[in-house]
């Protein structure tokens, strides 16, 4: 096992840092409240292509391996939550094209999210009536001519509405839909295709979160990504998920870290009885719990980034780093709240902006519930 890094990720890691302690962290208090998206924030990542990394060099991208994504996607996230989970949004919708998309496909819709211009995506698959049971999907697509005629509903996408494209999950039989998925690469002017409501949320408040209604969307054959086998559509899904969680688990350690900080650096210039609090043994192992659940947290991501970069099971080890990565977040992020006490709790500060964060992580790419009957499986 080697646990240093390359050059090349190491002045990744560093560079990035700087943009978003410069540019990008310092606008996570500052905007007023309610104001969300602004195209802003992403062009600072997108003068360094940065904001869809994993895209290969031949469609204009980084290229960059699941690792040196999610050293980067922990900076993003220890400044900039919000910021973090509209990247994390356009690499899971990216995932289905690099997995198992055509040439034509990839050379389409990839560099759309490339360059100093670059654009998002997004990805469809929860709706109103269920999101972990897929077997009642209502989303349906069916087959006239040359492509697919698409009607239903999504919600809780994130980047719906500023997303060049989006990857949605459809069946394209109401009566064997698990084995009938396919993914439908949708532009955001096709007609028919309209955002019926802007989702606010108490956390990740800048990413731009809808609810979609497809009514007879056309999709064109050569906009759909198709397995050769029955049921391969949804092992796509799967697919994709297992590498999507691996960023959640990223997210979460930057969260956590940005928490512990906080937490680290107040309790060294706070004074009570005569000295710091972090010579007061409940503070100074409160902060080596902390400290040593992010580390952990961290090397189970690395783990499953890399088990997905060499081409192994990845599968139960990116479920264990999502819940691992998402709990750790959650119980960091209160435990600074209780160091730094009422200034944790005031409306607007830092520690309380985490928490709120830190909150949708054991949600989104499946809740953990679902991720421990996937690890079950595994057994």
């Amino acid at each position: 096992m080697d646990f240093s890094l390359k050059t090349r990720q190491r002045k990744l890691v560093e560079m990035v840092r700087e943009l978003v302690n410069s540019e990008i962290k310092p606008h996570l208090l500052s905007s007023p409240a309610g104001s969300g998206f602004n195209w802003e924030l992403v062009r600072q990542l997108a003068v360094h292509n940065l904001v869809c990394p994993t895209v290969p060099e031949e469609y204009g991208g980084q290229g960059l391996d699941r690792l040196t994504t999610a050293l980067l996607m922990e900076e993003i996230a220890a400044g900039h939550p919000g910021v973090a989970a509209v990247i994390a949004a356009t690499l899971h919708a990216v995932e289905p094209i690099l997995l198992a998309g055509s040439e034509a496909q990839k050379e389409k819709f990839l560099p759309a999210l490339t360059g100093k211009d670059a654009g998002l995506a997004a990805f469809a698959l929860t709706e109103a009536s269920g999101g972990s049971d897929l077997s009642i999907m209502g989303t349906c697509a069916v087959r006239k001519e040359s492509g697919f005629y698409l009607n239903g509903s999504k919600d809780y996408v994130i980047n719906a509405p500023v997303a060049s494209w989006i990857s949605v999950i459809a069946a394209t039989s109401r009566e064997q839909k698990k084995a009938s998925m396919r993914v439908f690469l949708l532009e955001q002017n096709s007609k028919g295709f309209n955002i019926v409501k802007q989702r606010e949320t108490s956390g990740l408040n800048y990413a731009p979160i809808g609810e979609i209604k497809f009514e007879n969307v056309f999709i064109e054959e050569e906009n759909v990504i198709k397995g050769q086998e029955a049921g391969s559509g949804y092992l796509l899904l799967t697919q994709t998920f297992d590498r999507g969680r691996a960023m959640v688990g990223a997210i979460s350690v930057g969260i956590a870290r940005a928490a512990l900080e906080a937490a680290l650096e107040f309790a060294e210039n706070r004074v009570q009885f005569g000295t710091s609090i972090k010579n007061h043994q409940a503070i100074a192992f409160s902060l080596a719990d902390m400290a040593t659940s992010v580390e952990m947290a961290r090397l189970m991501t690395y783990k499953a980034c890399w088990l997905i970069d060499k081409g192994g099971d990845y599968t139960a080890a990116s479920a264990m780093a999502k819940v691992v990565g998402s709990e750790t977040a959650q119980q960091v992020t209160y435990a600074a709240a209780d160091i730094l006490g009422a200034r944790g709790y005031e409306k607007g500060s830092l520690i309380e902006q985490l928490v709120r964060d830190a909150r949708v992580l054991s949600t989104i790419e499946g809740t953990n519930n679902m991720q421990r009957a996937v690890i079950a499986s595994q057994l």
